[in-house]
């Protein structure tokens, strides 16, 4: 067994976990949001260029695949924050908010790999068989927390 991946995929987590901690809750929940929109168009939209035949171009290589996850969750880290600061803030919240996204992300950038990088990938490590094993569940927790982010906001500070 080798450490390779298993060490930056640790360290993936708990720079997001990390980070999100000094972000704030409501950063966090702009990660999460970035996390649902980027998974849905990087799994469709590789998808969809895997169908059109007549390019005979690999699009979903690594390069391609990072950036329909990321450039979502970048454009929307980007916003200004809308909540007054009289609301308090769980730095809980945002570091279980930042531990799913990252999870979730690492599974889906795993899953939208050309087949033989997978396999490899998938065989060798167990955290990345883990991520790409649980990648649907981690989404569904995603939009579970968000939505139990939202509705746990505490009371205004008068």
């Amino acid at each position: 067994m080798k450490f390779g991946f298993d060490i930056i995929f640790l360290s993936i987590i708990a720079a997001s976990t990390v980070g999100c901690f000094f972000l704030g809750e409501e950063k966090s929940q702009r990660l999460m949001i970035g996390t649902i929109v980027g998974v849905a168009a990087s799994t469709q939209l590789l998808q969809l260029l895997d169908k059109v035949s007549f390019l005979k171009v690999n699009y979903a290589g690594v390069g391609m695949n990072g950036l329909l996850l990321l450039l979502p969750i970048l454009v929307v880290l980007l916003g200004k924050n809308t909540r007054d600061s009289k609301y308090p803030k769980s730095k809980i919240k945002a570091m279980i908010a930042g531990f799913l996204s990252s999870f979730t992300i690492l599974g889906y950038f795993i899953a939208n790999l050309q087949d033989s990088t997978r396999e490899n990938i998938v065989t060798e490590y167990n955290l990345a068989a883990m991520a790409y094993d649980l990648r649907i569940i981690a989404l569904a927790l995603v939009i579970i927390w968000l939505f139990v982010m939202y509705l746990t906001v505490g009371k205004a500070k008068k």
